[in-house]
């Protein structure tokens, strides 16, 4: 069974909800501090949706599989052929 993975899709995801996260914890941090300004927030929002992305390219590029994974195993079961 062939496994097919839109890149730019999964690109998406991945980058996406990493951006969401950080997001998440850049707020709670705004919220519980005093000493976090949204440019600092937003820096950190940004280096992790950065990170994210090229861990997602790199992936791509040199996985042993389409899926993007590097963890060294299929993500996808049973694994691609």
């Amino acid at each position: 069974m062939k496994v097919s993975v839109n890149k730019w899709l999964d690109l998406v995801d991945r980058a996406g909800w990493t951006a969401i996260q950080a997001a998440s914890g850049a707020l709670l941090a705004y919220i519980v501090t005093n000493n976090f300004t949204w440019e600092q927030a937003l820096t950190v929002v940004g280096t992790a949706t950065l990170v994210a992305v090229l861990k997602v390219i790199v992936g791509q590029k040199t996985g042993t599989d389409e899926t993007g994974a590097l963890i060294g195993q299929p993500v996808i079961e049973p694994p691609p052929k």
